[in-house]
């Protein structure tokens, strides 16, 4: 398509160059331009060659329409800069509504932090009949291992510090 553009443009400039050199004499008389109100008085211009006066209105043209491209770039853009707010906002606002929904309470900041850090530390691969877990079943399995770590049995009946030493010696093998 590049290619396409250039070549057209090239083309554009060759026929301008012939009509200029074509049209060589009628494109050099001189021309004076009016104008004419009714309530200032009338204003004319110094005469200039009729080919100076299509070069600058082809200038013009091209300024107008190089600002016309550039209003509508920056619509664009502020208009996608808006959508990414808006749908920045409706995600939180979804968000919260499925917390709401599964009545979890949004976890802090500490302990976002700690399951971020422990998830990172306790990702190792556990072999499996192909040698390697996927990390979804890894994930899966490190809350549960760190829970069953965590629990601690608490003792049934309250034992006096002289039996629990007791029966710790009676436990430990000679």
């Amino acid at each position: 398509m590049r290619y396409i553009k250039v070549l057209l443009l090239a083309c554009l400039i060759f026929l301008a160059l012939v009509f200029f050199f074509q049209n060589q004499n009628i494109l050099a008389t001189k021309m004076e331009l009016k104008l004419d109100l009714f309530f200032i008085p009338p204003m004319t211009s110094i005469s200039l060659p009729f080919y100076f006066l299509v070069i600058c209105a082809f200038f013009v043209g091209v300024l107008l329409a190089l600002s016309l491209l550039v209003w509508d770039r920056l619509q664009l853009s502020a208009r996608l800069l808006k959508s990414k707010w808006k749908v920045q906002s409706l995600s939180s606002k979804l968000a919260k509504a499925e917390r709401l929904l599964n009545r979890t309470p949004k976890p802090s900041w500490f302990t976002r932090l700690r399951n971020f850090f422990s998830a990172e530390e306790a990702k190792p691969v556990l072999p499996s009949d192909d040698g390697q877990k996927s990390v979804d079943t890894v994930a899966k399995t490190v809350p549960q291992a760190q829970k069953e770590a965590v629990k601690v049995e608490a003792p049934k009946e309250a034992v006096a510090p002289s039996e629990a030493a007791a029966s710790v010696k009676a436990e430990q093998p000679a």
